[in-house]
């Protein structure tokens, strides 16, 4: 069968953030525009980019497939590092509860039962509840999802959930996944003591974990969840099977947890709405990413916020994620994440666009969330009139089309 012909795609600009810049105080210019930009496309990587003029003349007579996207912004595809889409169930009436003052009736351990009770059925899971959350968060620009597991909280069902990840982890028509073992994310009604469950995941689903193609481990380090100590035993356990390391970090409370994953070397610290300046010095100074969450603040109406000015001033990398997820964040956009960036932590568009690409790409250790030649071709075409637009316009799809893997996957925008 013949090859199909190159793509040329021409866009009125394109920021590659492909360009080594500090993220306090970046520009468009520091990560890399290029006004009236061309990118070629070969099978599914980048084959050159820069100046429409100079693309095309490297391109000589060869005959290529011309798609104009003259008036759009060409951002790297986003990459989403923290998010929980394995879940079956509806939590809506919590969200009703708080809004009315009242305490969540269903909360995580019914999202546990349903998860459970579809993993009965995994084809039908992944077909008809997860399959479906996967495709629009790539419809919105996501091309690179951490994708924990967690709500099955058992050996069966942490292995098969992180089978389905497994297999469709390079689906053409959803987002890269990178496959987060979050065994430690609550107690399951099966224990009552959080030490015992933790001799459960090391002793019998951590081994499993690894075999079953888990990248990294995760726990939920907070007051009334897992305490420092029970943390590092079970992450500890997990590095010596070979995953790499992250942490929710005193979202809600302060408990040194930030402390403790600092110590432990993990690779991102998530939430931390609650750490200290201490911790804010040791976060940046040893090169950890912190993964903010603004739309699960929005949400939860949260009085405290990760102190991002203070990581950036610092010289630290800040992503941003959805935290996608039924009872505290279910928003996937993560346009919609990039404007709570700017909102509640004081970004600019070019510090956002950098959390949702960059960084959040270093902290899953994933060649992703930059346009160079040789890098897979996913990109994003917004509908922009300037790149200082991002995560301002918000509340709809501003994708016109999403570059995934180097098919073009036009979106229905609603901007």
């Amino acid at each position: 069968m013949a090859s199909l012909a190159p793509t040329l795609v021409r866009a009125k600009t394109a920021i590659t953030c492909e360009r080594d810049a500090a993220q306090c105080g970046v520009t468009f210019d520091d990560l890399g525009r290029i006004d009236d930009a061309a990118v070629l496309i070969e099978g599914e990587r980048i084959a050159a980019i820069g100046p429409r003029a100079e693309v095309e003349r490297g391109i000589g007579s060869r005959a290529v497939r011309e798609v104009d996207l003259g008036d759009c912004v060409i951002v790297p595809g986003f990459v989403d590092a923290h998010a929980h889409p394995l879940f079956a169930g509806d939590r809506e009436p919590d969200f009703t509860a708080r809004q009315r003052g009242e305490k969540a009736p269903l909360g995580m351990l019914y999202t546990v039962e349903k998860t459970r009770a579809a993993l009965l059925d995994t084809e039908r899971f992944y077909e008809t509840i997860v399959r479906p959350r996967l495709r629009a968060m790539l419809a919105h620009g996501t091309t690179t999802l951490e994708t924990k597991t967690g709500y099955a909280l058992h050996k069966p069902g942490e292995t098969a959930l992180l089978d389905l990840i497994a297999q469709h982890r390079d689906d053409d028509d959803t987002p890269m996944l990178v496959a987060t073992f979050l065994g430690a994310h609550a107690l399951p009604p099966e224990f009552a003591r959080e030490e015992a469950f933790v001799d459960y995941l090391i002793d019998q689903v951590i081994p499993s974990a690894a075999a079953h193609g888990a990248v990294y481990a995760d726990a939920f380090c907070e007051p009334g969840f897992f305490s420092p100590e029970q943390t590092r035993r079970y992450l500890q356990a997990c590095r010596t099977h070979g995953l790499r390391l992250r942490v929710h970090c005193d979202e809600m409370q302060y408990g040194a947890a930030a402390e403790m994953a600092a110590e432990l070397g993990v690779d991102a610290v998530d939430h931390c709405n609650c750490i200290t300046d201490a911790d804010v010095a040791h976060i940046a100074s040893r090169g950890i990413v912190t993964v903010a969450c603004p739309a699960t603040i929005a949400y939860l109406d949260l009085p405290q916020r990760a102190p991002v000015r203070a990581l950036l001033e610092r010289g630290g990398s800040v992503a941003l994620a959805s935290d996608f997820n039924p009872g505290t964040s279910p928003c996937f956009n993560l346009q919609t994440v990039a404007y709570f960036g700017r909102k509640l932590f004081g970004m600019s568009a070019a510090e956002a666009l950098y959390g949702v690409t960059r960084a959040a790409a270093h902290s899953l250790r994933v060649d992703a969330g930059a346009l160079r030649v040789g890098a897979l071709a996913d990109f994003v075409a917004l509908e922009l009139a300037s790149p200082d637009e991002f995560g301002w316009l918000h509340g709809g799809n501003l994708a016109r089309a999403v570059m995934h893997r180097g098919a073009l996957r036009p979106s229905t925008s609603s901007g």
